[in-house]
C-alpha cells in the first residue's frame, strides 16, 4: 500500500502561513528519500502568457480556468497533503508541463 503522493497526480495542499491552500501537480515525489518531500508545480488561475505557463483542460474540480505556472516548482512536505483531486490531469497536460519545465530550468 502506498503511503504518499505519486508522480502525475494533483493533490490539494496546506502551504500554512506562507501560502494559501491550493491543488498542486505532483512532480516527483520518493517515500524512501531520506526526506519526507515531494516536488510540485502550484495550480492558480493567474496567466501572464510566458512561455513557463500550462493552460489546464476545465474540470470539474477546479471552480474557475486554471493554469500551471512551473517557475512555481517548490518542495512540500507530505504532511502538508490534504487529499487528492477528484480527477486527473491527461499525458498531454504531463507533457506540456515536462516541456515547460524544461525551458524553464535550461535542460
Amino acid at each position: 500500500m502506498r503511503t504518499g503522493p505519486q508522480a502525475g497526480e494533483v493533490w490539494f495542499i496546506d502551504l500554512g502561513m506562507v501560502g494559501k491552500p491550493r491543488f498542486a501537480l505532483v512532480l516527483a515525489a520518493q517515500s524512501d528519500a531520506r526526506l519526507a518531500l515531494a516536488s510540485v508545480v502550484l495550480i492558480t488561475t493567474q496567466f501572464e502568457e510566458t512561455p513557463y505557463e500550462v493552460t489546464l483542460p476545465r474540470v470539474a474540480w477546479l471552480r474557475e480556468q486554471s493554469y500551471i505556472n512551473v517557475q512555481s516548482i517548490q518542495p512540500v512536505k507530505f504532511t502538508e497533503f490534504v487529499r487528492n483531486a477528484p480527477g486527473k490531469l491527461d499525458a498531454r497536460v504531463i507533457s506540456e508541463v515536462g516541456a515547460a519545465l524544461k525551458r524553464w530550468l535550461n535542460l
